[in-house]
């Protein structure tokens, strides 16, 4: 699995501003997920993720408590995902997988700046794909979820 090239230090937030998250060094992992439980999580035809190590993350909270976690227990790959979004304003700014505790996902639409450097390299749940989104030129594209992925 290639590591996207050299991005430092890159910031996010939600739709408020009331989740502010810092991102350091890069992710192991670009992917989109077609899976119905991402899909209904983000509100799009898929999920657009980059994966990170717990300990490249860090997550500021405008106030207490804003930060909400939804344990979900509906993903086709069998894991519970722990799902946070803003309490504010509703949008998802993170997921813990249950398989994997050590990585954390970061929705890519709420990274600031540019997010050509977050091209997709793997496609999963590609079966639930709805048919008017084409893959990712260049990316591997799995039925279902591979084992030997980190999430």
């Amino acid at each position: 699995m290639r590591i996207i090239a050299d991005m430092s230090v890159r910031n996010a937030s939600c739709l408020c501003g009331g989740i502010q998250v810092e991102m350091r060094g890069d992710p192991s992992m670009a992917n989109l997920c077609h899976c119905s439980s991402c899909q209904k999580f983000t509100g799009g035809a898929f999920g657009s993720l980059a994966a990170y190590k717990t300990e490249q993350v860090t997550f500021t909270e405008a106030e207490p408590s804003v930060l909400k976690t939804y344990e979900d227990t509906s993903p086709e790959s069998g894991n519970v995902l722990k799902r946070s979004f803003c309490g504010k304003c509703g949008s998802p700014v993170r997921i813990l997988s249950s398989r994997t505790p050590d990585t954390l996902v970061i929705p890519v639409g709420i990274i600031d700046g540019d997010k050509a450097a977050f091209k997709p390299q793997v496609e999963f749940y590609c079966k639930g794909r709805a048919n008017w989104v084409a893959a990712i030129e260049d990316s591997k594209n799995f039925e279902e979820m591979p084992p030997s992925y980190p999430l």
